[in-house]
């Protein structure tokens, strides 16, 4: 029987092709592992511009909330809106509801500007419509109003035009309001979350103003990489770092805070300080004298 023979050519061309096959193995694992290492140098780079975009959305929301207050103002005679007088009680609920009550359907159409994109809670604003039906909304948003400057004088309302603070740019309207951990506190709330002192914020701590039997929630966080977002009486967003707030034991007098004008600081009343960055619960004389 004849056996076939292979040529010296055909020997060559297999050792070719058999290479050729090994060198395309090696290059395909070379550029996936170029591909894994440009990711990886990637990754942090789009994770940070993606922060960046959910802060300015933040900052662009609490300029739109204090946008909606100016106009408030116009039609109200200078006054913001209370937070006694809120949208609950007009419901005939008997509770008072939260400072952004009054805004809502005139000033501000969608419950989403009180959600900050990176409050890990925000869920819970979702389904709320303009009429803020929900009598556990002021648990939901994301940012907090000043408690101070929204129940002084007659237990209601700041009428900044005749009870001017002496540096409004430096003065704390509205901020991101924690926490944005753990579970709830009170069996009355939804158990999806943290209670949010009725979007108050509290200047010695996490207590309800409304509900001080509550057990209290810091609300001091660090949503924002090391800080929040707050909101001046007079209009300006700005960036705040919390980190060293957050591990700083409550004071009634900061050096730093009483030099800026702090009114909390002249009256010894313990209060979270945010001097650093140049802003302060009130400023001048206190507005109840």
């Amino acid at each position: 029987m004849r056996q076939s023979t292979r040529t010296a050519w055909e020997c060559a061309r297999d050792t070719r092709a058999r290479r050729r096959v090994g060198a395309t193995l090696i290059e395909l694992l070379v550029v996936i592992s170029l591909i894994t290492l440009l990711i990886a140098t990637l990754l942090p780079s789009v994770r940070r511009s993606m922060d960046v975009a959910a802060a300015t959305l933040c900052k662009n929301n609490l300029r739109e909330i204090g946008t909606s207050m100016m106009l408030y103002r116009i039609d109200n005679d200078g006054w913001l809106p209370s937070a006694k007088e809120s949208i609950d009680s007009l419901h005939g609920t008997g509770r008072n509801g939260p400072w952004f009550g009054r805004l809502f359907p005139t000033y501000l159409s969608e419950p989403s500007i009180l959600t900050c994109p990176e409050d890990p809670f925000g869920f819970r604003m979702k389904g709320v419509d303009a009429s803020l039906k929900d009598p556990k909304v002021g648990e939901y948003a994301s940012y907090g109003a000043n408690t101070f400057a929204m129940t002084i004088v007659n237990g209601g309302s700041l009428d900044p035009d005749r009870l001017r603070p002496t540096r409004p740019h430096n003065t704390i309207l509205a901020a991101d309001m924690g926490p944005d951990g753990g579970r709830a506190t009170s069996k009355k709330d939804d158990g999806k979350g943290p209670t949010r002192n009725a979007s108050m914020l509290a200047w010695d701590g996490g207590y309800d103003p409304f509900a001080p039997s509550r057990p209290p929630n810091p609300w001091v966080t660090m949503r924002h990489g090391s800080g929040i977002n707050m909101l001046t009486i007079a209009g300006g967003v700005r960036e705040v770092v919390t980190r060293s707030v957050i591990r700083e034991k409550l004071q009634p007098y900061y050096d730093r805070c009483a030099s800026g004008g702090c009114t909390f600081c002249a009256y010894r009343a313990k209060h979270y300080s945010f001097a650093r960055d140049q802003l302060y619960w009130w400023t001048g004389p206190s507005p109840i004298e």
